[in-house]
């Protein structure tokens, strides 16, 4: 309910400004110092779910989006903020719209510029895995990434809070000894969302891949 109210208060302000909520429903990348930040931004009730922050380089995990906790759109400025960690964002979006020029505040003030994202320039997982969705409950599948290797199998099982991308710069250093696999626990990144099924039984079966 508390996404959906902030949804509503940008939209409403981007209803009498210069920009529209499709103009920035997109992905933004940028760079501050030596971390970089994807900005994901959905239209307001396209089911799209809601805008979040991933911060590559810090988590060292590809799909770990944070909640944007706030996000609004007054004329060209826009902001937003975060709660895990404590951060807020203050930007001015081009007139063509394709950039947002602002400052990051997550301790010391840093420039962070984003620029539209495009199939060309969209930053991606460049780890050599494969991934497969594998059905382990009624309607819930798991995420799972496939290194490759010749030996045995070992997988890795990422903790609650991460995904099995977390592994994405360490699992290939296995693949010369193991045939590597990492899972991504329900209720994360790409696997299924359930409302029930987290205790610690239900977890436990999901990774022996059974009902």
């Amino acid at each position: 309910m508390k996404n959906m109210t902030l949804w509503i208060a940008a939209f409403a302000t981007l209803s009498s400004g210069l920009l529209r909520a499709q103009d920035i429903a997109v992905d933004w990348q940028g760079e501050a110092g030596r971390y970089r930040y994807v900005l994901h931004v959905t239209k307001p009730g396209s089911g799209g779910g809601n805008p979040t922050l991933t911060m590559i380089d810090q988590h060292l995990d590809w799909e770990g989006a944070l909640p944007v906790t706030s996000l609004s759109l007054e004329s060209s400025k826009l902001k937003f903020s975060t709660e895990d960690p404590d951060a807020s964002y203050v930007g001015e979006v081009s007139a063509d719209g394709t950039s947002i020029a602002g400052t990051w505040r997550q301790g010391p003030p840093e420039k962070l510029q984003f620029v539209r994202a495009t199939k060309e320039t969209e930053w991606r997982d460049e780890s050599p895995h494969s991934v497969q969705f594998i059905n382990v409950d009624h309607d819930v599948k798991l995420e799972v990434l496939d290194w490759g290797g010749p030996g045995r199998p070992l997988v890795l099982l990422s903790g609650l809070g991460n995904t099995a991308h977390i592994f994405d710069q360490f699992a290939p250093k296995l693949t010369a000894t193991y045939h590597v696999y990492g899972i991504t626990r329900r209720g994360f990144g790409e696997s299924s969302h359930p409302r029930s099924g987290y205790m610690a039984d239900r977890l436990g079966d999901d990774c022996a891949g059974g009902h």
